[in-house]
């Protein structure tokens, strides 16, 4: 009987959860300021880095500047500022590099909008940032974040740019005091490779959705996303991150290569890493999963070996073996392998990207996929 409860319980929970790719989203809120710019960090960068602009630009480094033509050589680094080879100045304060106009400027070997700067931060390494608008930045984050790129998956594209810049304005505040606000990489924001990766058809996306954000009572909301949900996304941080199933019947996410998956894993493999991580000592002979009890996705593990049990955290645990999720079953064979079989790819909160592909596919627009996984959010215009 408790677990017949248990079950009608989930279900309850899951079917309120659920929205309809039909039901109506509309744009609520009002513009709430300008276009706002953001700084951020090519993480590519530690020691030196090499700046350029393909047009005429002012370069300055405190109270210092002059005029470069277009594509002279700027290096920066320990033995200071150079132009093209010849020591200019130190470098003992913050540098800028800003173009005449709108050319492009060039850190390394990627092509950039708006400007550079150029700093020693506090642990003593060198952090270049790139300073552009969100519109602009975003055109280098969504071809990066999200494929294929096709006009017949035009509507995930712009599910994705909506994503994407609620996330970022998200971010914004969270890191007072560094120079910059983002990162250029997705292991901490979002996956950022200037103008070398962007693409017609996202940058269309992104022109087409500007200014519009997900909204969680009036400010934007921290939209996360995913590759692949595995039937069902998970309940996140957030409170309107909540369980959706993708669809009823087929999943719209069935078509991704790890919608399913297997893996397997020898005691070699991965003893001493999970000695690291949850303290295991002795020989794994059996292990326990607490699961989501809507999504089913693995929130805590008990390891079981012939010296005791250890307790882990399911993405700890996830992320030290390099699992696609933490939606999966685990056994433990006599031989000591532990062999999984999953579901979905990432974190499974918000928008899953395979099934926002799955429902462009088939005709719905951007508003109704934002609607699918984002139930307890509405779509307002921000600027």
């Amino acid at each position: 009987m408790v677990q017949r409860l248990f079950a009608l319980t989930a279900l309850l929970a899951l079917s309120c959860c659920y929205t309809g790719p039909g039901s109506r989203y509309g744009h609520q809120g009002q513009a709430a300021g300008p276009e706002p710019v953001v700084r951020v960090r090519l993480v590519a960068f530690t020691e030196s880095a090499e700046l350029s602009c393909a047009g005429r630009a002012k370069l300055s480094v405190g109270q210092k500047s002059r005029d470069l033509a277009p594509g002279q050589r700027v290096s920066v680094g320990p033995e200071g500022v150079l132009v093209d080879g010849t020591k200019w100045t130190g470098f003992s304060d913050t540098l800028r590099l800003e173009p005449d106009g709108a050319d492009l400027v060039k850190a390394g070997e990627r092509t950039y909008r708006g400007s550079l700067m150029a700093f020693t931060d506090a642990s003593g390494k060198l952090a270049v940032v790139n300073v552009l608008g969100l519109e602009d930045y975003l055109q280098g984050v969504v071809p990066c974040e999200i494929g294929p790129t096709k006009p017949e998956t035009y509507a995930a594209l712009a599910a994705q740019a909506v994503c994407a810049r609620s996330f970022t304005l998200t971010r914004l505040d969270k890191r007072p005091g560094l120079g910059h606000q983002l990162f250029d990489t997705y292991a901490r924001d979002q996956e950022y490779r200037g103008v070398g990766s962007e693409l017609e058809l996202t940058n269309k996306a992104v022109a087409e959705t500007r200014g519009e954000v997900l909204l969680y009572q009036g400010r934007p909301a921290e939209a996360l996303y995913h590759g692949n949900c595995g039937g069902i996304t998970g309940q996140g941080s957030q409170p309107y991150l909540v369980p959706v199933r993708d669809g009823r019947g087929t999943p719209f996410c069935a078509h991704g290569k790890y919608h399913k998956w297997q893996a397997e894993f020898s005691p070699a493999q991965y003893e001493t890493t999970l000695a690291r991580l949850a303290g295991m000592k002795g020989r794994l002979v059996g292990a326990s999963l607490e699961k989501e009890p809507v999504s089913g996705r693995v929130k805590k593990l008990r390891l079981v070996t012939d010296s005791g049990t250890f307790p882990v955290n399911g993405s700890d645990f996830r992320m030290a073996l390099g699992l696609r999720s933490t939606m999966f079953e685990l056994a433990v064979g006599r031989d000591g392998h532990l062999k999984f079989s999953g579901k979905g790819w990432g974190h499974g909160s918000g928008l899953c990207q395979d099934g926002a592909i799955g429902m462009a596919r088939q005709r719905y627009d951007y508003r109704r996929i934002l609607g699918h996984y984002y139930p307890r959010l509405k779509l307002g215009r921000w600027y």
